[in-house]
């Protein structure tokens, strides 16, 4: 049977709001290219993964010559873009440390995949702050924009100076704009420039900011590249990503003193057997004569090791990797209701079994990197795929010391 034809049209059903190039540009063929027909399932995928959809369906249909050619059709069932939502949940995976407040969205301005965010918390490290994305500018150039702008009040999370100097916050403003092109359909190279403000409350303010006086004036320089194929990025099926990304703080306030972040993020994703074999490693490192306190790395708050899922570990750098190995329970299927509204009917649900092992470590400069002991954990678990985005694990590990733990986490560990 033949599987490679040329396309001789792309028909887009069902985008009532989004702009059908909006869709075209997440394809991986276009009229006058070939399509091959053992990647319609990666192209829905594809597609699925921009969040405007609840449901992509892609076929195609030969004409009665017999001719190579094809009419693609490629049908979607648009979601709920504009929402006034409560905002509720808990800082670094926390059940204790819960915000709540509000917030305007929408996820799909102008029908061009724009997103405008305005949103408030108070609780754990209240915030206020609004954020324009652009992904799509100048036509078929991508070039491609953000700018955000916020408050936030941060509780320390360093538990060193906090058994040094008693509990303490640190108030940062910080403006953003990035600047960026996309190279087919895997490829952005991004720039951006800002500035941060941060004064830190408290005794020993000179222990906490690179400045005595306890408020650093930091521009903020930075770039960075990522290579995307995977089909869908909250629970991919297939394919990889490579991020990397630098930045060049220097401060405006003191001595013309600076520091330098990196970082870089690799995920694979590989159907083996019945299941599927998914893998992470990232390492993130600073660079400078000082390195603050309010950039520190960790593990036990939005980083976590299973095995070690509440522990904290602080360093000036950080190193992370993970494998699952994921056996379809419930295989994810989209399910029809009578919901109110059309955004809602359809939904997606699904249900993993997965085997696990997780390695990481954090450390200080002055550390010989050779001589680290890493921290291991492995395990078993459920994830529950849920419907606009959600995860839920449910899982067992044990860590090298033989110590077992039960999780419940709404985070993926690939998220």
């Amino acid at each position: 049977m033949q599987d490679k034809f040329i396309v001789r049209k792309v028909v887009f059903i069902g985008n009532e709001k989004t702009k059908s190039e909006i869709i075209a540009r997440e394809l991986s063929f276009s009229v006058g290219s070939e399509f091959d027909t053992s990647k319609i399932e990666y192209n829905e995928n594809r597609v699925y993964g921009t969040g405007l959809f609840n449901k992509v369906k892609i076929w195609f249909e030969r004409d009665s010559t017999g001719s190579d050619s094809v009419d693609v059709y490629v049908w979607v069932n648009e979601r709920w873009y504009i929402w006034l939502f409560p905002i509720f949940g808990w800082r670094d995976r926390d059940l204790k440390k819960l915000y709540y407040g509000a917030g305007f969205l929408h996820s799909n301005f102008r029908g061009r995949n724009e997103k405008l965010v305005l949103s408030f918390a108070l609780g754990y490290d209240p915030w206020i702050g609004i954020e324009y994305l652009n992904p799509w500018i100048l036509g078929s150039k991508y070039w491609f924009y953000s700018i955000e702008a916020y408050y936030q009040r941060v509780r320390s999370r360093s538990q060193m100076l906090i058994d040094e100097s008693g509990l303490f916050h640190e108030d940062n403003f910080v403006f953003n704009f990035l600047f960026g092109k996309r190279f087919g359909l895997y490829k952005k190279l991004w720039a951006s420039a800002g500035f941060k403000n941060i004064r830190v409350t408290g005794d020993f303010v000179h222990l906490k900011t690179i400045s005595p006086s306890g408020n650093d004036k930091i521009l903020v320089i930075g770039s960075g590249f990522r290579y995307d194929t995977r089909d869908i990025p909250v629970y991919p099926n297939v394919g990889v990503l490579f991020n990397f990304a630098f930045k060049l703080n220097r401060l405006l306030n003191y001595n013309d003193a600076f520091f330098v972040q990196s970082g870089m993020e690799f995920q694979g994703y590989r159907k083996v057997w019945v299941g599927l074999i998914a893998g992470r490693f990232f390492v993130l490192n600073s660079f400078g004569r000082k390195i603050p306190i309010y950039s520190h790395y960790y593990f036990g708050y939005e980083e976590r090791l299973r095995g070690y899922f509440n522990k904290v570990s602080e360093g000036e750098n950080i190193f992370g990797g993970t494998v699952e190995y994921r056996i379809p329970v419930v295989k994810q299927k989209f399910f029809k209701w009578k919901a109110p509204l059309e955004e809602f009917s359809i939904l997606r649900f699904g249900l993993d079994f997965a085997i696990f092992g997780d390695i990481g470590r954090t450390w200080f400069n002055n550390e010989k990197f050779f001589k680290l002991n890493y921290w291991k954990g492995y395990g078993v678990g459920l994830n529950f795929i849920l419907p606009y985005d959600l995860i839920l694990s449910v899982e067992f590990a044990k860590n090298d010391a033989g110590k077992g733990q039960f999780i419940l986490d709404f985070r993926g560990s690939f998220r």
